[in-house]
């Protein structure tokens, strides 16, 4: 509380965007990629293969997500709504 007795206001508002328009932001988030990628690939690596204390878990995990960066593991598509009969949709 402030010294006036009202809370103090944490709210900040919503990040600024880094680009103006989608293909600007897409093209950004890819050069981050670009950047940030192989040091994560090789912390995963780290865990899942190095020596540490890193549980049976986090090794599967982290070996994982090696396969699912290198598209091993295709990503899942869920399926179309089909329309139902009294006009409604389900999976």
């Amino acid at each position: 509380m402030t010294k006036s007795g009202e809370p103090p206001d944490r709210y900040c508002g919503a990040p600024e965007p880094p680009s103006d328009t989608a293909a600007e932001g897409m093209a950004w988030a890819k050069q981050l990629a670009q950047r940030y990628l192989p040091n994560d690939v090789r912390l995963c690596a780290i865990i899942a293969f190095g020596e540490n204390n890193a549980s049976l878990w986090t090794r599967l995990q982290a070996a994982r997500l090696i396969a699912q960066i290198a598209g091993a593991i295709p990503e899942t598509i869920p399926d179309a709504a089909q329309p139902d009969r009294d006009g409604g949709a389900h999976a």
